[in-house]
């Protein structure tokens, strides 16, 4: 072999080295670029028909049309929410398989569940809150509290008599309501219920004095009826949907106990991804028709990127700690 032949052949297997390692660089850029490749699931951790659903259903609409993919929502309910999240935390990072979490798993699980299949700051990449859900804190007809002033100095003169409903231990409205009686100094009487058809019947009824709500829909349509009273909403801020009503923090500066709605994926999802899903995600957040829809619905859209809702999470986290410390609630 001669000397320029061989040379030749070095130079060609150099160039077949380097097109071969060239072009296994750009195996994940081209699958970004190409994504999504097939149809996309998005996990709903709460059965059909309740405001969660209605949110997740709304955002697939806009997946679907965005990225030219069907996004199909798949309602995985049970355990309070642990189910479906547990289910996204184990999907592969891809793109393929998203979510829909809430408060409930997120952020207050952790510290009431003796164990959980999934760790929440660690097995899931946020991508962008969706909505906030203030609730409100809510007496019966029979009750003498017209505000929150009121309640307060009665529940400070009879320490454990005034009762509360809420949907079981460790719920949001349970939490919510100790948060309330650790900020304002008193005692109230916890009444647990198996569901919130049960407990705000009782409260209609008079059997119980208060609930904490950690939704407004059911509440407004109880007010609007004249069968209820509501003292305050639980957000950081007064809600369109009861303008007239003050927020809690107007009394107890601090106090905040609302839920909400975040877009997730699983931990390690590629940035471009989920920097293509949050700009969807926040392009419907910016849509007057869907804004008013939500304000109908006691609930307030919260676009953000994802920096921001990690720490927003973070905050959470912290939040929901302090309000479980104390209560020595360590659930199955």
């Amino acid at each position: 072999m001669s000397s320029n032949r061989g040379h030749t052949l070095s130079r060609r297997r150099l160039l077949n080295v380097g097109l071969l390692g060239a072009a296994s660089l750009s195996v994940p850029t081209l699958a970004q670029s190409t994504y999504p490749s097939r149809p996309i699931v998005l996990i709903v951790p709460f059965p059909p028909g309740g405001v969660t659903d209605l949110v997740g259903r709304e955002l697939a609409k806009r997946l679907t049309d965005a990225l030219g993919q069907s996004v199909v929502v798949e309602n995985r309910a049970g355990a309070g929410g642990n189910i479906g999240t547990a289910a996204l935390a184990k999907a592969a990072p891809d793109g393929h398989t998203l979510g829909v979490m809430t408060v409930s798993a997120m952020s207050i699980a952790p510290h009431i569940h003796k164990s959980l299949s999934f760790q929440p700051l660690k097995d899931f990449t946020p991508i962008c809150n969706i909505v906030n859900t203030p609730g409100a804190i809510v007496a019966g007809l029979k009750t003498p509290y017209q505000n929150l002033q009121d309640l307060i100095k009665a529940a400070k003169a009879a320490p454990g008599r005034i009762s509360y409903a809420s949907v079981g231990l460790g719920s949001l409205p349970h939490l919510a309501a100790e948060m309330f009686a650790q900020q304002a100094g008193v005692q109230l009487l916890h009444v647990p219920y198996k569901g919130a058809a049960p407990a705000m019947q009782d409260l209609l009824s008079g059997v119980v004095d208060l609930t904490f709500e950690s939704a407004l829909t059911n509440t407004v349509t109880h007010f609007s009826q004249g069968k209820l009273k509501v003292l305050a909403t639980t957000g950081t801020q007064r809600v369109p949907i009861l303008p007239q009503v003050p927020c809690a923090n107007e009394v107890l500066p601090g106090y905040a106990a609302q839920g909400w709605f975040g877009f997730f994926g699983p931990a390690g999802l590629p940035a471009p991804i989920t920097t293509r899903l949050n700009e969807v995600a926040v392009a419907m957040l910016r849509e007057p028709a869907l804004l008013e829809r939500f304000e109908k619905l006691g609930i307030q859209a919260d676009p953000s990127a994802p920096a921001a809702f990690f720490r927003y999470l973070q905050e959470q986290d912290r939040l929901w700690a302090g309000a479980t410390k104390g209560l020595n609630l360590q659930l199955d």
